[in-house]
């Protein structure tokens, strides 16, 4: 109809794989179930060869149309995607080159791979070919640095962690976690068939330090921030939360801590329209007040006399930990860099025109699931 404005879709900001002490940690199988996907194009090319950029202009360009998105963000490089997500029609563009490669689990049926090496000019990238060696090695040597700092980081954390497990009220927090799942699921028997857990980041280490999407992914829901600083974790109230959810049947978004790629940092249940989330020195929300959302201490479950004899411990290790952690930093923006280094052997050799007709095939195949 004339005239009439299509309102623009949501666009939610989340990281399917991050740089942790465990090296390079990939949740990219969560990004979209190949069993209910309608379609996965899976890009394959070198750095420079416009997959980022490609899947930004699919993105915007169908939010346009009125689709929600999901920006699944690299957490190498602050201004590149790594995939974008149309859940209503059930169709993503993922990057499958490393350090995050993805090969077809259906090939044909439902996924298939877009080969953009086949726009560059091969002989002029063969002239670069040692510088193109030569950076590529710099690229994981400061890698290697980045992780080995993010693991010696780690050992001071967990070392904290363990100071402040000794002088937990655990019956205080047995007691926190059933009243918050009473005000969650209330008195609901287990479902029949249990939900579905999605598993992704919300936070980065990245070439500009932590940087987390939370606004973004609690928009619009009702928040339960767990103020947790200092040390203080919320791991195991989020893992009883999770499973009474699943249990509950609800499918839930479960995005898990940089710094400890296997436990739990924040949890969206969106078909309750809430998010329960751990607020610290390294992120939070930008709105924490109002109706919308309830702020819970969990310093309070601490004997904050019995800190006190581990106050010079706890600085030694948050001050040495924070400095491991930049020196992470430091590194990953030097990879950055000499990745921008590497994109221009394939940048000048590329012919970005036929990028265009890539981006309208994928959005008519897209819309052909409507």
């Amino acid at each position: 109809m004339r005239g009439v404005v299509m309102p623009e879709g949501r666009i939610r900001h989340m990281y399917p794989g991050g740089n942790t002490p465990l090296g390079f940690f990939s949740y990219y199988r969560y990004v979209i179930d190949s069993q209910q996907a309608n379609r996965i194009f899976v890009l394959k090319g070198g750095p420079g060869t416009g997959k980022s950029t490609l899947m930004k202009k699919i993105g915007l360009e169908l939010a346009r149309q009125g689709y929600d998105i999901e920006f699944m963000h690299c957490s190498s490089d602050n201004n590149s995607l790594d995939g974008v997500v149309i859940p209503r029609l059930s169709v993503a563009v993922i990057d499958g080159t490393a350090p995050h490669m993805v090969d077809p689990v259906y090939p044909g049926a439902v996924d298939e791979i877009i080969n953009l090496g086949q726009y560059w000019k091969t002989e002029g990238i063969r002239e670069s070919k040692n510088d193109i060696i030569r950076v590529s090695n710099k690229i994981k040597e400061n890698f290697r640095h980045a992780y080995r700092y993010l693991q010696a980081a780690s050992h001071l954390m967990e070392d904290t962690e363990a100071i402040f497990e000794k002088v937990l009220d655990k019956g205080q927090e047995t007691l926190f976690i059933h009243e918050l799942k009473q005000t969650l699921f209330g008195q609901s028997s287990p479902a029949r068939t249990p939900g579905k857990q999605r598993c992704l980041f919300a936070a980065a280490i990245t070439p500009n330090g932590f940087t987390d999407h939370l606004d973004s992914l609690c928009s619009g829901n009702r928040v339960i921030r767990l103020y947790a600083p200092g040390g203080s974790s919320t791991g195991r109230i989020l893992e009883c939360l999770k499973d009474e959810a699943l249990i509950q049947g609800y499918d839930i978004e479960t995005y898990f801590c940089p710094m400890s790629p296997q436990r739990i940092e924040h949890i969206i249940i969106p078909s309750l329209n809430v998010s329960v989330i751990t607020a610290n020195e390294y992120q939070d929300i930008c709105e924490i007040e109002g109706e919308n959302c309830t702020t819970y201490n969990m310093n309070d479950f601490f004997d904050s006399n019995a800190l006190k004899e581990h106050e010079s411990h706890l600085y030694f290790n948050r001050l040495n930990a924070d400095t491991l952690i930049q020196k992470a930093v430091e590194s990953i923006a030097s990879a950055k860099a000499c990745h921008d280094e590497l994109e221009k052997y394939y940048i000048k050799n590329m012919d970005f025109d036929e990028l265009t007709e890539v981006k309208e095939m994928i959005i008519r195949q897209a819309l052909e699931f409507a």
